[in-house]
């Protein structure tokens, strides 16, 4: 069985009539400084690795009896180097800028901006969230999932080598405000054989979840195998911020005779609620041994047995007393001698870049497992020891190969080896689609989301803060608070057994205005127990000896109410958009679009500049919005993955797709009159221009001859639309041509 991709894209020569146009309306759904940085840099050598890349693939399809295909154009080059690298098209002036260069070396030198731009960080962190099931809520809704997502973000953004960022997210303990590397233990919180499982899948493209229960029914592994190997992590356990100070009122709380049960409970939930901002915050290392399951079964071991560690294959490992078992464990995972760990993370690469892997699949790796050109395999390996594990130095000899630069291969035999006579035609990511059409709307985009980025950080900040000042504040003072909270809960317990009462009855007649105004009473109960927790807590801390306490309760309170310090670490802040200026880029921006159109009263001009404002925050890149989208968005129609289960994501069509462009916002959106698209349509003079600009926009390249004169005929016909260039627009949208990278 073949499949072939161009059957299944119905991929587009001509544009859609015009007439059709108008029933399928909205079927499918300064940014030149990138370009100058790339054609005013000094000169741009292509690594020698990427030559012998090429010279290894020769020697393949001559052996295969095939021949190269013809190599790409500018054009071509520029779309495909744009999405692979940064995850969207070009801008229509990053498009004028590289086709109207004539440097020689444009090529390598826009593949060494690409690299270095924050678009590289969008794009492989949409990638990589995916493969670690990334979250901005996180388990049980805890800020460890925030600063984990940063620290990705900053691994990327700094260049990271591959081989450290592994080490820190298996072996990584503390606190998320020590390191947010603790959130991929977090991910798996309660369940470290499933972390393993994942972390050999992940790490080192072996599938051990079935020798979980048994031994592996196609592959060597054992059950004991794995336990051994478990034996190494399992003891990373995830939960609440552990505050020595909390913990010592608690167990006063539990000896202190003189207090009734009830009394008991309501204290503890005291402390509980005062703590609950720092829930799944921490992870540690406990010292239980692993032991075999009670139904273990086989011959080599008893049930219950504990198990001690060892690994499963390369060179053996000797734990000591002494020693951190994850740390031993992280050591040998990224070893450059790890037969697996180097072979992965080439592959992974390898088809980020070329759109399938030289090993497939890549994560089912077996002893038999064979490359489709061995000698490459083994140099790739090579090199990415050699360069000692850089992502970007990696994908940079990739990407400056004579391969990369040529027309993609459209049919590709299914479960037969692939000789990469050039890269693989295939489908956008969700991502990249969503990316793409951001392109069109945003003259900035890939600006962040600062106003999400802002809250997160005063959220976390704030949360920090009140760690530390658990941790610095007496016992004896935490227990005092305790007491007084739990008489105030005593008498509001009452009230909210009287409402849950009224809130049943209610319910039972289906009077929805009493279900409303009791459900309303409730919310207000919660948030006076929020504020009773915070202002008994921060008297007992305001009472402390210690300065740092109180210099702690000053910076909490953010320049409000002292007795609110806490309040304010409990809640989410509010940033808004509207408070802040424009920065230099969109305040030059606005001047610009002013003058082209014509807003001349100060009205108009404020409704736009609120309009580019509040951009980031909605039409902004996949990597600004939540991880993942919530249901029902554009992203996660069009496939994103749920990250629940590693790499979840979809290419597939369908017919929800087609729906929610028809129904939603992007068509509008992306044809509004303040738009980059529309902006630069309006500044064309002439109906070939306004092509000119539309082409360049969405496909980097001007209309061929023919598709400008079918176009010329189709603007006659409708020289009358005032909804022309906007259906025209919408038209070239639903295009397969615009969803696939050639």
């Amino acid at each position: 069985m073949r499949r072939n991709l161009a059957d299944w894209t119905h991929f587009d020569t001509q544009p859609a009539p015009l007439a059709l146009v108008v029933r399928m309306k909205a079927l499918l759904p300064s940014a030149c400084a990138l370009l100058a940085l790339a054609l005013n840099t000094p000169a741009a050598e292509v690594p020698a690795a990427s030559t012998k890349i090429d010279a290894l693939l020769a020697a393949g399809w001559q052996k295969q009896g095939l021949q190269p295909n013809p190599p790409a154009g500018d054009e071509v080059f520029l779309r495909r180097a744009y999405l692979t690298v940064i995850g969207r098209i070009p801008t229509y002036d990053e498009a004028r800028a590289f086709l109207s260069s004539e440097a020689p070396d444009k090529r390598a030198r826009l593949i060494d901006a690409l690299l270095a731009s924050e678009g590289y960080v969008h794009h492989f962190f949409n990638y990589w969230s995916d493969v670690l099931r990334a979250q901005s809520v996180g388990v049980a809704g805890s800020t460890t999932a925030q600063n984990y997502l940063n620290y990705l973000r900053e691994s990327l953004r700094t260049n990271k080598p591959y081989d450290q960022l592994v080490r820190e997210l298996v072996s990584s303990e503390g606190t998320c405000f020590d390191t947010g590397a603790v959130g991929y233990s977090m991910r798996d919180r309660g369940m470290p054989l499933d972390n393993l499982s994942n972390t050999t899948r992940v790490f080192l493209g072996t599938r051990m979840e079935c020798a979980q229960c048994h031994d592996h029914p196609f592959d060597k592994w054992t059950q004991k195998q794995f336990y051994e190997m478990a034996a190494f992590t399992h003891n990373m356990t995830s939960g609440a911020y552990r505050s020595t100070t909390a913990d010592q009122a608690n167990k006063r709380i539990r000896e202190d005779k003189s207090l009734d049960k009830e009394t008991q409970d309501l204290m503890r939930q005291a402390i509980t609620e005062v703590v609950r901002p720092l829930r799944d915050t921490q992870v540690v290392q406990n010292k239980n041994p692993i032991r075999l399951p009670h139904d273990y079964k086989y011959s080599d071991a008893k049930p219950k047995d504990i198990v001690p560690a060892a690994v499963m294959f390369g060179k053996p490992v000797q734990l000591t007393k002494e020693s951190d078992p994850s740390a031993v464990f992280a050591d040998w995972l990224t070893s450059p001698d790890n037969p697996r760990f180097t072979n992965l993370i080439a592959n992974r690469l390898w088809k980020k870049v070329f759109g399938l892997a030289l090993i497939e699949p890549f994560d089912e790796l077996t002893d038999s497992s064979t490359a489709s050109n061995p000698e490459l395999m083994k140099f790739l390996e090579q090199q990415m020891v050699e360069l000692r594990y850089d992502m970007k130095a990696y994908l940079r000899v990739l990407l400056n190969t004579d391969t990369f630069g040529r027309t993609s291969t459209r049919e590709v035999g299914m479960g037969e080896p692939y000789h990469f006579p050039g890269p693989v035609f295939r489908r956008m990511t969700a991502e990249q689609a969503w990316d793409s059409v951001i392109a069109l709307v945003s003259p900035v985009p890939d600006q962040p989301n600062w106003s999400g980025r802002e809250r997160e950080r005063i959220e976390l900040e704030k949360r920090g803060l009140l760690a530390q000042m658990l941790d610095k504040t007496e016992p004896e003072l935490l227990f005092e608070a305790a007491r007084e909270v739990a008489d105030a809960m005593r008498e509001q317990n009452k009230e909210f057994d009287q409402l849950r009462k009224e809130l049943d009855e209610a319910r039972a007649r289906e009077d929805k205005d009493k279900i409303n105004d009791i459900q309303r009473r409730l919310g207000q109960s919660q948030r006076i127990l929020r504020e009773t927790v915070s202002r008994c807590f921060h008297a007992a801390a305001a009472k402390s000896s210690n300065a740092e306490v109180k210099a702690l309760l000053v910076e909490m309170s953010g320049g409000g109410e002292m007795e609110m310090a806490m309040m304010n670490a409990m809640e989410t802040p509010r940033v808004e958009a509207r408070d802040r200026p424009l920065d230099d880029a969109l305040k030059m921006r606005l001047e610009k679009d002013a003058a082209l159109l014509g807003l001349k009263d100060e009205k108009s001009r404020k409704s736009y500049e609120a309009y580019l404002k509040t951009l980031h925050q909605t039409w902004v890149r996949a990597a600004e919005l939540p991880s993942p989208a919530p249901r029902g968005h554009f992203l996660r129609e069009f496939g994103q993955s749920d990250r629940e289960v590693i790499e979840n994501a979809s290419d597939e069509a369908s017919v929800p797709q087609a729906l929610l462009v028809m129904n939603g916002p992007i068509g509008s959106q992306v044809s509004n009159g303040w738009s980059a698209l529309s902006l630069n349509l309006r500044q064309a003079k002439t109906a070939d221009e306004k092509l000119d600009v539309l082409f360049l926009s969405l496909f980097a390249r001007k209309p061929a001859e023919a598709e400008r004169a079918v176009l010329r005929q189709r603007l006659e016909s409708y020289a009358g639309s005032k909804t022309l260039w906007e259906d025209l627009t919408l038209a070239a949208l639903s295009t397969q041509r615009f969803l696939f990278v050639e």
